[in-house]
């Protein structure tokens, strides 16, 4: 009896249950041929994250069948080796079978494009375009786009909100594909809310001109262009914080987007690090003065000649800035605009000690620096882009930009240079101030003309650059030189340096493309070139008078660069299926001028320069590609670098310009492959990049017993550059964590010259990158991103200047939503490193921050939020360099422990994405 009532109740629980599941039915049919598909893979995906809910294949008649399932929403998706990629949105409901009938799928030698979508995938590739659906990757209430990126699978964004796409820098971020605000992409990523996003999108931006031809010409920036969805009304916020007096920050962001139309406007004041500089800006936050900057190849240094000596990052700043931007489509998108103002007024403060270590082949001293600086920067900025439809076979682009920059510093300098038995080998206390004004204005217009024959174009792209750069600055420098630690000799300077700087170009490219076959193409280009830069350079100490009246010839000079290019070019490209290929080739007659006008010495030459390029992309599927790249170009060296004249405003460091350099020439390769598998969600970005600077840039010094360098630019080969970064990313199924690994690798070779002695430099970097988070729709997010990385560094010109490292760094955050509309999160950044013992200072620290958040009225459209930033007290201004033969730790002041009171006010009036 007992076993009867026991196999009811299973018959019964049984029933129940079944009536409670619904199911999907269907059959999988062949457009073209009208015949059913055997083994189709059907799955069904979750709606709010695309996570995998069940699959089956199709039977010899193409039938399918899923149950068991729950009542809801979901998407369906079906492949086929030799079919288009299907995607649908379903919904069953309880106790019933929803059947979906013939299904069609369409051959992909039927399709216009590799991916029939109707519900977005979380990642598609397209070409050589990685796209993320927003949707996709959940973030918090209210999360900025900047929260999106650090979610998405091979992006990374650092702690200063720089961003890093498939392991590059990322230069440029548009919205809807044009600039906003310019070319600053923190106030997209920072002010735009990751709810508005469509997509994501990640390319490598070429210039207008390639992008028209089909035809490489060079220019690739890695680029993030955010999708937006259909926007309504008026969206932003109005931010104020406040802690203690001394602290506060804030801003304001207000946006109107209908259709086409973008008004936006947006203002900051801060004094807690928030500056919404674009990367330039914020390497340097006091500007130039009378410095001299120039950029080596291979040759292992980045030389700075900066009477200020402004540290490249330090300091808190306190800023000011603001801007507008307007852009709209007009005539169903046939005509364009896109314009935008900004300024900025940046005060910093800044304390940088400085400790480096010195070695020469016979010997090595100890450097120890501090530097107490201030600066002030004004910056003014315009944009604006038009762009019209002439009529259905021409196209004007016209792009301009101007920008001023003012500014003044301030510097209080000691250095000294200590032998190994602790004896002073040279000492220097240094005064400086400087003022500085600065204007650039840069002009672009691009005809585009399309023949009736289809893929017979020709385009005319001109480009103007006009920079005007004056600085005035005084300099007092007091410096003692030692013999076995007793005072051997004095000297004192005492001047004014005024430099008066400009350029001005006019650069025009031709291209004619004529189609050979449906799937081959012909380029045909011609650039004309003209280059002028001069520099006014004046040094004068006081006279009788005590005014600087006084020249000094020695440390003046004016002189002009002049460059005339013809550069004729013929390239080929194959579109095919599977594969895209070009290749080509231009050839370069450059006119050189020299002349030094104080002289009134005048010299002219000629290079010829060949530049080859070729890339080929396979298309191995939809989803998976393989890309090779190969592209020559040449470098001019710079006035700067050829100017014949002293630059004395760092005693201890005289650089001489070089006359006689040559141009350097390039080789630049590229390999990568990409893939993602939608079902399985999974997927790989890798490249590896090689870099061969043939004449490439380097420095060649020499070093007096007192410790005193003189030192100019040089040609010398041997220097490369070899890049490898991968990252394999997943989603895995039963904890529902998103999960990304990959390895990076970096090896360099540089080339310089010390007392007549060739260095070679071996820098090496072998590292993995893991991140890895949870997304649980109002109860928790959590993300942890540690980075470890291995160190080597190896000079020839003296083994001990060699140098082992091991260094962690990375950072993590977790949010928990707590009831009534509370939320807790806490987030840190920590930067371990191996210490050496050529120093005494620990340079690891952990910056640990804490937030609660209440949400008030029925939108959330208010919010109080308490943080405490850098609880342990232990943030650090901190960089390790290696370079040459030479090693550098620095230590600057910055933002430490405090807390912030911020009240947020979320505006939107009907302003959400439609249907949100």
């Amino acid at each position: 009896m007992k076993k009867l009532i026991a196999l009811l109740l299973a018959v019964l629980v049984s029933y129940f249950s079944n009536a409670q599941s619904s199911s999907i039915k269907g059959t999988i049919t062949d457009t073209v041929e009208k015949r059913n598909l055997s083994n189709s893979v059907v799955a069904l995906l979750s709606s709010g994250d695309s996570t995998l809910i069940s699959f089956t294949r199709c039977n010899k008649e193409g039938q399918f069948s899923l149950t068991g399932l729950k009542g809801g929403k979901f998407i369906l998706m079906i492949t086929h080796p030799f079919m288009g990629d299907y995607f649908d949105a379903v919904e069953t409901t309880p106790n019933n079978t929803t059947d979906l009938g013939n299904i069609f799928l369409v051959p992909k030698s039927k399709l216009l494009s590799e991916v029939i979508i109707k519900t977005g995938t979380p990642i598609r590739i397209k070409g050589d375009t990685t796209i993320y659906t927003a949707d996709s990757f959940k973030v918090r209430a209210g999360a900025n786009v900047e929260e999106l990126l650090r979610r998405l699978p091979g992006i990374q964004v650092d702690k200063n909100g720089q961003i890093t796409a498939m392991g590059e820098k990322v230069k440029k971020v548009l919205v809807d594909g044009e600039e906003f605000f310019g070319s600053d992409p923190g106030i997209a990523t920072k002010n735009l809310r990751a709810d508005a996003v469509k997509e994501v999108q990640v390319f490598d931006k070429k210039s207008d001109q390639a992008e028209f031809t089909g035809i490489d010409d060079g220019v690739r920036d890695k680029t993030i262009n955010l999708k937006m969805k259909e926007m309504k009304g008026y969206f932003g916020k109005i931010e104020a914080g406040g802690g203690l007096k001394d602290n506060f920050n804030n801003d304001a962001m207000i946006n109107s987007f209908k259709a086409k139309r973008k008004l936006a406007a947006y203002g900051i004041m801060s004094n807690t690090g928030q500056t919404n500089l674009d990367w330039q800006d914020a390497q340097n936050y006091g500007g130039g003065s009378d410095n001299v900057s120039m950029g080596m190849d291979e040759g292992g240094t980045f030389i700075s000649i900066m009477s200020d000596d402004n540290s490249a990052s330090g300091g808190v700043p306190q800023n000011w800035n603001g801007g507008l931007h307007y852009s709209n489509k007009f005539d169903n998108n046939r005509q364009s605009l896109n314009t935008g103002y900004k300024f900025s007024k940046i005060n910093t403060e800044s304390l940088n000690n400085t400790f480096s270590k010195t070695f020469l082949p016979d010997t090595s001293w100890n450097t120890n620096s501090s530097n107490n600086s201030f600066s002030s920067i004004n910056k003014h900025a315009f944009n604006l882009t038009v762009e019209t439809s002439l009529d259905s076979m021409n196209s004007l682009k016209w792009t301009s930009k101007f920008n001023n920059n003012t500014g003044r510093s301030t510097s209080n300098y000691y250095t000294e240079s200590i032998d190994n038995v602790s004896r002073f080998i040279n000492n220097s206390t240094r005064n400086s101030s400087n003022n500085n004004n600065n204007n650039n204005l840069s002009s672009t217009l691009l005809w585009r003309h399309k023949f009736k024959k289809a893929s017979r174009t020709i385009s005319v792209n001109t480009d103007f650059n006009w920079t005007q750069s004056k600085n005035t600055g005084l300099l007092y420098s007091l410096n003692n030189y030692y013999t076995a630690g007793l005072l051997s000799h004095r000297d004192t300077t005492d001047q004014q340096n005024i430099q008066n700087s400009g350029s001005k170009s006019v650069n025009t490219k031709v291209a004619y493309t004529e189609p050979l076959s449906k799937e081959a193409y012909l380029e045909f280009n011609y650039t004309l070139g003209y280059f002028n830069n001069s520099n006014d350079r004046r040094t004068s100490t006081k006279d009788i008078f005590g005014k600087y009246g006084t020249p000094v010839d020695s440390l003046s000079n004016s002189f002009v660069f002049n460059r005339l290019t013809n550069t004729p070019g013929l390239n080929f490209r194959v579109n095919k299926k599977k594969v895209n290929y070009a290749f080509g080739a231009s050839v370069g007659f450059n006119h050189y001028v020299q002349n030094n006008i104080t002289d009134a010495n005048k010299f002219n030459y000629n290079y010829t320069n060949f530049y080859p390029q070729a890339n080929i992309q396979f298309k191995l599927k939809s989803n998976q590609n393989i890309r090779l790249y190969y592209y020559g170009s040449s470098n001019a060296p710079s006035l700067e670098q050829l100017q014949p004249t002293r630059v004395n405003t760092d005693p201890l460091n005289i650089y001489i310009g070089n006359q006689n350099l040559k141009q350097s020439f390039q080789h630049s390769l590229l390999a990568s492959y990409n893939f993602y598998n939608v079902l399985k969600q999974r997927g790989l970005f890798s490249f590896i990049n090689l870099y061969i600077t043939q004449n490439a840039f380097v420095p060649s010094s020499m070093v007096d017993n007192f410790g005193r360098r003189t030192y100019q630019t040089v040609n010398a080969n041997g220097g490369y550059n070899l890049t490898l970064y991968s990252n394999y990313n997943v989603n895995i199924t039963k904890s529902k964590i998103d999960l990304s690994v990959g390895p990076n690798m970096s090896l360099r070779r540089s080339i310089d010259f010390i007392n007549n002695v060739k260095n070679i430099s071996d820098n090496s970097s072998y590292g993995i990158n893991v991140n890895f988070g949870k997304y649980v729709n109002n109860k928790y997010n959590f993300n942890f991103g540690p980075n470890f990385s291995w160190n080597h560094s190896k000079a020839s010109v003296n083994s001990s200047a060699n140098a082992d490292y091991w260094s962690l760094t990375g950072w993590g955050n977790v949010n928990i939503t707590l009831p009534y509309k509370f939320e807790i999160g806490t987030d840190a950044n920590f930067n371990l490193r191996q210490k050496d013992p050529r120093f005494s200072q620990n340079a690891n620290y952990t910056k640990w921050n804490a937030s609660i958040l209440k949400r008030f009225l029925k939108n959330n459209a208010l919010e109080l939020k308490l943080n405490v930033n850098d609880i342990l007290d232990q943030n650090k201004g901190y960089s390790r360099n290696f370079s040459s033969y030479s090693f550098t730790e620095s230590f600057y002041n910055t933002l430490r422990r405090y807390w912030l009171l911020t009240l947020t006010w979320n505006i939107s009036k009907n302003g959400k994405p439609a249907g949100f």
